[in-house]
């Protein structure tokens, strides 16, 4: 194995010849073979001038950071201004110059809007986040390089060879004339992306102990009126039998409801729903400890025992914290612009779809006639920002996070000021593993399983977030000829050989430690960091984030078209981070994947992830843009009003609440939902056609 990654990697001929002695020089292809009748002439320097917005100075290709890095020979240094280490890497291995013409803060929407003005002649490269559906359909009108001809003319071998090993990736990427206009970044596909994850301690010190001193000042008002009750109870006659992979059954044994047991308490405190809540498991379920029923291979708590969990820990703030504080959040987003990350809940209640794939805009689901859905704006969707606007009325949701003008990172407050004169506490989020369990963060959090549900029609573990095929990439423009598009073309290409993809997903030669590899939870082996990168990333101001580091110090990682492999992320995994990650790859947990399997339900169509983006025609685009607002911030700011203030009634004035679904779906008619829908059904019915 670690020839295959290091000396493979590092060999002195890769995608191009990179000698500039001749013009005929073999190409290696991702599996080391050769591609025939392909050259690249090395010999004369060119030009290359890259747009690549991402709406961030820090993730450009130029250096922007205050102080200069000293660079892992000791000597060399990069200063703000120049390009990152990868790139001027890059640029050489390529015996190129690379001229980055961004505008260093501007994001990707902006920039495509003020290129396509001039037909994108302003640069050869264009780059950016969320931007694969523009690619695709200026491709189509003729303003960006057609790949699917260049692959033709054999320019394009080693990502010819990941297409032909990955159909799906192809497919994903097609336009709705048949070729393909850009590369995308496809993030490590077939993994989990994000998961679940608590304090362990707070879960173990409320269920586990005797004789505790819980909080009585602390008092809730019940809203929530619970999920599997009345016909709907889950018992194991309805489904609520679910078997971990470790072959032990878990089954609750009556029909009853937590929320219904603790909405009933005459007195609701910390000390009450903490107990009702430790009878209720005694009761239900043969664990050897209460807090079994959270943690471990052998969990399976439903969203209403979830619920029950988070009453408990609201009401006892005192008692888990030691008299720091006050007030607690049993649920939280890390940032507000992932607030949507609450919408995932969906899940849990009977098996809502909310996303297609893993971005936020994807809201779309494949129904059981194979017919493109959009999600948002069912009744389903509807019913459940109802539940939480309940949750959020009993203050089980961290208020901060809904606003948009809050830019504060939340999973750095509270979980990462525990040991602060004014600590901040929350519980539960959903983000991902390496960073949320990292030791620099806090020590006791843990990666959990998901609740079980209902989903597709089975009980099952279920997480609706894998690791996908971004609606980010880059394309070449139309304008670019010649000498610059033969070495557009190399740069693309360099990206898919054993070099590039080392370079891209690790960094530079001088990074890796070439005597020993690093062996993954999975088994695998892949690239090990030297003493530069791993104290260097804890010194230079990345404080101890390597993602950080290798994106915004050494310029790897950026969503350009590359294949990223999720070797660098379990490097930096603490010991916590790899127990979540054997906790799920163990476990009998589902994710959607473009293949569509898993548990045969309702709908055969259900576990199938949607395209990451659609080709959508001109006229298509122009019909979304002049007569729908659907896309619009509105849209989903009416979602966040019912959760926030449906239930609790306390809306600001002029805040308008759609407190029904009429007037929910209503908003959706008024604002296009029927054209929108009839446009993305085309392109998709088109896409399938093409398949």
């Amino acid at each position: 194995m670690k020839k295959k990654f290091l000396g493979l990697a590092f060999a002195a001929v890769a995608v191009v010849g990179l000698c500039s002695c001749g013009p005929k020089n073999d190409a290696k292809d991702s599996t080391g073979g050769t591609s025939s009748n392909y050259s690249v002439d090395l010999s004369k320097n060119v030009e290359l001038k890259f747009n690549m917005a991402y709406g961030n100075k820090s993730q450009t290709m130029t250096y922007q950071q205050a102080n200069p890095l000293t660079l892992a020979d000791g000597q060399s240094k990069v200063v703000a201004g120049q390009l990152k280490p990868m790139w001027s890497y890059l640029a050489t291995e390529l015996n190129a110059t690379f001229k980055d013409v961004t505008v260093q803060d501007q994001k990707a929407t902006e920039m495509i809007k003020t290129a396509s003005a001039t037909n994108f002649t302003d640069a050869d490269i264009y780059s950016g986040n969320s931007i694969a559906s523009s690619l695709m359909s200026y491709g189509a009108e003729g303003k960006f390089q057609n790949l699917s001809n260049l692959i033709k003319q054999g320019k394009l071998p080693n990502f010819a060879n990941y297409l032909s090993e990955n159909p799906a990736v192809e497919s994903a990427i097609t336009a709705y004339d048949g070729n393909i206009y850009h590369i995308p970044y496809i993030a490590e596909v077939g993994n989990f992306a994000r998961d679940f994850h608590m304090r362990e301690t707070w879960v173990t010190k409320l269920l586990d102990g005797t004789n505790q001193t819980y909080d009585t000042t602390t008092s809730l008002t019940t809203k929530y009126e619970g999920m599997w009750v009345g016909d709907n109870a889950r018992t194991g006659n309805n489904g609520g039998t679910v078997t971990p992979k470790t072959g032990v059954s878990i089954t609750k044994k009556t029909n009853e409801n937590i929320i219904t047991l603790m909405n009933a308490l005459p007195t609701k405190n910390g000390e009450t729903l903490a107990k009702c809540l430790k009878d209720y498991i005694a009761r239900n379920y043969d664990y050897e400890k209460a807090s079994d029923l959270y943690l471990g291979a052998k969990a399976a708590y439903d969203i209403d025992e979830l619920c029950a969990l988070f009453r408990v820990i609201k009401t006892n703030p005192k008692f888990l914290t030691d008299g720091k504080a006050e007030k607690v959040y049993p649920y939280f987003a890390r940032q507000s612009k992932y607030r949507e990350d609450l919408l995932r809940f969906a899940t849990y209640f009977d098996g809502v779809r909310v996303n297609g794939s893993d971005s936020y805009e994807s809201r779309w689901m494949i129904d059981e006639n194979g017919q493109l859905q959009y999600t948002y704006s069912t009744e389903d969707f509807y019913n459940v920002i109802t539940y939480l606007s309940q949750w959020q009325a009993e203050g089980l949701i961290h208020d901060d996070m809904y606003l948009l003008t809050n830019s504060s990172n939340f999973r750095t407050q509270l979980y990462g000021s525990d040991a602060a004169e004014k600590p901040q506490y929350g519980f539960m989020t959903f983000d991902f593993t390496a960073s949320t369990t990292a030791d620099a963060l806090n020590s006791d959090i843990v990666g959990v399983l998901p609740p079980v549900s209902r989903v597709n029609g089975v009980w099952q573990y279920y997480i609706d977030n894998s690791r996908v095929i971004k609606p980010d990439g880059w394309a070449i423009s139309a304008a670019t000829t010649g000498d610059k598009l033969d070495r557009a073309c190399a740069l693309f290409d360099y990206i898919f050989s054993e070099k590039g993809r080392i370079l891209q997903n690790y960094g530079l030669p001088n990074m890796i430690d070439s005597t020993k590899t690093f062996k993954g939870p999975d088994g695998k082996e892949y690239p090990s960091y030297n003493t530069w990168t791993t104290e260097t990333v804890k010194t230079c101001g990345a404080k101890g984030d390597l993602s950080s580091f290798l994106r915004n110090w050494m310029g790897c990682l950026m969503p350009i078209g590359y294949a990223k492999e999720i070797g660098f992320e379990y490097q930096y995994t603490s010991e916590r981070g790899f127990a979540a990650w054997k906790l799920l790859q163990e476990s009998t947990t589902n994710i959607p994947t473009y293949a569509g399997t898993g548990i045969k339900g309702t709908n055969p169509n259900f576990y199938k992830l949607v395209p990451p983006v659609f080709s959508l025609t001109k006229k298509q685009t122009e019909a979304i843009s002049t007569t729908t607002k659907i896309e619009e911030d509105a849209t989903v700011e009416n979602i966040f009003n019912v959760i926030r203030f449906k239930t609790a009634g306390n809306a600001p004035e002029g805040v308008i609440v759609l407190d029904t679904y009429a007037k929910f779906k209503k908003s959706f008619d008024d604002a296009g939902l029927d054209t929108y829908v009839k446009a993305y059904q085309a392109a998709y019915a088109v896409m399938n056609a093409q398949k």
